[in-house]
């Protein structure tokens, strides 16, 4: 019987597949064959210096993941074919949207979907224009559900939680805080759900809604903002001219290893390739945002499928093609600071960005997680095949500096920050340079490697 599967315009449900024994899942763990497997070089090193899989090739040399708008066909006789299908994107170039046209169709693709679900509606809500929105365009308020964690050391007063405050106050929806810290302890969760795919980063969410699920009925209809903020505007375009320059696009803020410290030498033909091909578009700035997207996707699509993990039913009005593309082709003036968002939330009262607060704009959570949960050193001998041993014994040696000097050292730097960007806003730290700070980024891309070349050894 011949089996067909095919990703969407973004393929924001990643499919994973084994070219030798035609294995295909959601989940790379599912098709990576052990006993055989052998390490691709470029795939990963491009794997280290992302801190995620790019272009449809993992770390693992057998197993390649769909890009978007493509289809895998499974023949009878167990041999793979891929079909590339036209990309959509293209169409929309040169084009340019209305925002009240955008916005209506926003609020009557979410209300469709608030029609066609039942119970509560769960929206993790930060404050931040994304769940704003959502909780805006929702008819009936009274089905909302939101919860919100916060950064701080004292976490009610994250600006990320009195935001979230203030858009359930203002729009009278029942609204929580739920306290986080203790994410380190899930590493084994997240590394059944991800494997080598992309690094261990996302173990917060794993408690996020481990403490929200007692709190819902379970199986309730979950309402997601991903990638909302890149169609939005957030992202500046960057000029891509040569293949190193496609790090540029894929946004890592400092979340990767170091990929010269890498023992397996790899040419750069995937990203080479990839350049050539789209040589002519990359630049387009319609083009660029859905390609950084795309090359993402691997890593974010974690905001889907661990809410799915857990029961919810998670939807995203940002994945429509009409949507995303018509927020993507907004008058660029209009998209630069998300300007056409910030006026319309003035118009409509929840305009609350001006107005000086208490807020803290801190951020220790992970330093938090680290003193009460501190990590595992790497196992130098199961890595040194892929890593140089003297990098392994830096990284140990980093991270096991004392949690509390840590902190003392970045308190005072932390509570002068006013805006943190990404992931190393996540991070709670000013300085990427850090080496302390290295020392745990590569630490979260480098434990799922250890995972696998330990799993390998054992079969």
């Amino acid at each position: 019987m011949t089996l067909i599967y095919e990703t969407d315009w973004l393929a924001s449900r990643p499919l994973f597949y084994n070219v030798s024994t035609g294995k295909v899942s959601g989940n790379i763990n599912d098709v990576i064959d052990y006993a055989n497997l052998e390490i691709h070089p470029e795939g990963f090193n491009n794997y280290l210096n992302f801190g995620y899989s790019i272009l449809e090739q993992t770390p693992v040399k057998e197993v390649k993941f769909l890009r978007h708008s493509s289809r895998l066909i499974v023949h009878d006789d167990g041999r793979l074919e891929v079909e590339y299908l036209e990309d959509p994107v293209i169409q929309w170039m040169g084009k340019v949207s209305r925002e009240d046209d955008v916005l209506h169709e926003l609020q009557a693709s979410i209300q469709k979907w608030e029609k066609s679900v039942e119970g509560d509606i769960i929206i993790p809500t930060s404050g931040g224009y994304d769940s704003r929105l959502l909780n805006f365009f929702i008819k009936d308020k009274s089905r909302i559900r939101s919860f919100t964690y916060g950064l701080s050391e004292n976490q009610a007063e994250s600006f990320e939680v009195v935001g979230a405050r203030r858009i359930s106050e203002l729009l009278g929806t029942r609204w929580e805080q739920i306290e986080l810290g203790d994410f380190h302890r899930y590493f084994d969760d997240w590394d059944k759900l991800f494997g080598a795919s992309t690094h261990a980063h996302g173990m917060y969410h794993i408690e996020f809604y481990t403490k929200i699920m007692p709190k819902v009925e379970g199986n309730n209809p979950f309402l997601s903002g991903i990638f909302g903020d890149v169609w939005a505007g957030s992202v500046v375009p960057q000029r891509i001219q040569f293949p190193t320059d496609l790090h540029l696009l894929g946004y890592t803020h400092g979340m990767n290893a170091d990929f010269n410290q890498s023992l397996l030498h790899s040419e750069r033909s995937i990203l080479e390739n990839f350049l050539e091909s789209n040589r002519f578009h990359i630049n387009d700035p319609v083009f660029q945002t859905a390609t950084l997207i795309r090359l993402k996707i691997i890593l974010i699509c974690y905001l889907l499928r661990v809410p799915e993990h857990f029961g919810f039913k998670p939807w995203s009005p940002f994945l429509d093609r009409s949507i995303a593309l018509g927020m993507n082709t907004l008058p660029p003036e209009r998209r630069n600071n998300r300007v056409w968002q910030r006026e319309y939330f003035q118009k409509n009262s929840l305009d609350f960005d001006s107005i000086k607060s208490k807020a803290s704009h801190q951020n220790t959570l992970n330093l938090q997680a680290l003193n009460r949960i501190p990590l595992k050193p790497l196992e130098v001998g199961t890595l040194r095949e892929v890593v140089k041993p003297a990098y392994i014994e830096w990284i140990n040696k980093g991270i096991s500096k004392n949690c509390s000097g840590w902190r003392e050292e970045y308190i005072g730097k932390l509570l002068r920050v006013k805006k943190l960007g990404g992931a190393l806003r996540r991070l709670g730290v000013e300085d990427a340079t850090d080496r302390r700070i290295q020392s745990y980024l590569a630490y979260l891309v480098l434990l799922p490697v250890q995972n696998l070349l330990k799993r390998r050894n054992k079969a």
